[in-house]
């Protein structure tokens, strides 16, 4: 929040500072290089299946696959016609209320399997627009009736319906999520075939899935590490939530680089000769912010200390 509040307040629309050359970049251009960078593509190598999301916009799930090769994340938007629901015993003829909600696309009786009670249930599932009709505060299904499933994360839920596990490698080929088969190390198979005659088969499958997951390569993220230094008003730490100070200090680190920002106009740098680390001054607080955008989108995957909570608050 601290940084974004102070890129609002002090760049505007004046677009980013191209860190070779320290020329502005026009806001056009900026724009240009972050729809490239989050463009839904429906062709992507092997790669990690990271995380997933919603765009509440298109009311849509994102998943988020890292390409180690190309050291940059893809995104790809689901193209299935998957829907938010949830469940309930309720029958249809006693859902009218529900029914009538404009959020609402169809509601359908479906049999389930009550775990806890080892019987087949008559269930309601209630299929909506987008998650917000299902748990989106007051107002939602869930604080309508008694409700099942309405508190799973609807990308969660789609990734579940999906069969899709993270940390797991895929390949989108004409827009179908395929998975890239690794197999199991010898070592591990071994282990693996051990443990399964110890064990009643209704385990195995659940063992091998198992194995199968931990076997995934490990994968290399490109990486930088991002922490800000913010003026100091004497007795009175920095607010995030109105970012008055400026930001006087930005400083990388990733295997490649060191590199710090500095705000000062310092007329003596000599005490920075030497030291184990690049460095760049700025004369103004906008400039430094430009660098430190422009410096953030070259990296897929930004490491901070107490981000969430202050420097990248959102």
């Amino acid at each position: 929040m601290f940084l974004r509040g102070r890129l609002i307040s002090r760049i505007g629309s004046h677009g980013l500072a191209d860190l070779s050359t320290q020329e502005p970049i026009q806001a056009q251009t900026l724009a240009l290089k972050l729809t490239e960078l989050t463009k839904p593509v429906s062709e992507i190598g092997e790669s990690l299946l990271a995380s997933a999301s919603y765009d509440g916009d298109l009311r849509l799930a994102v998943l988020k696959f890292y390409d180690q090769k190309a050291g940059r994340f893809w995104l790809w938007r689901d193209n299935t016609g998957h829907k938010p629901y949830c469940y309930t015993r309720l029958k249809p003829e006693e859902l009218t209320e529900v029914k009538a909600r404009k959020d609402v696309i169809s509601i359908i009786e479906e049999e389930k399997m009550d775990l806890l009670n080892d019987t087949r249930v008559k269930m309601s599932k209630i299929v909506t627009t987008d998650p917000l009709a299902i748990g989106g505060g007051n107002g939602s299904i869930r604080d309508q009736i008694k409700a099942w499933e309405a508190d799973i994360k609807y990308y969660e839920n789609y990734a579940y319906d999906q069969g899709l596990r993270m940390g797991t490698y895929y390949r989108v080929s004409q827009g179908k999520i395929l998975r890239a088969e690794h197999p199991v190390p010898m070592n591990v198979a071994l282990s693996l075939d051990q443990i399964l005659r110890r064990n009643t088969p209704e385990f195995a499958p659940f063992l091998t899935e198992w194995a199968e997951l931990l076997s995934e390569p490990l994968c290399e993220f490109r990486r930088v590490a991002l922490d800000i230094e913010v003026a100091n008003e004497l007795g009175r730490l920095p607010d995030p939530e109105d970012p008055r100070q400026p930001v006087i200090a930005v400083s990388f680190f990733s295997e490649g680089e060191r590199v710090v920002y500095l705000l000062g106009g310092a007329k003596d740098q000599s005490a920075l000769e030497g030291k184990p680390y690049s460095w760049k001054v700025f004369e103004d607080e906008a400039d430094l912010l430009r660098a430190t955008m422009a410096k953030i989108m070259d990296y897929p995957v930004l490491i901070t200390f107490n981000g969430d909570d202050f420097d990248l608050r959102t």
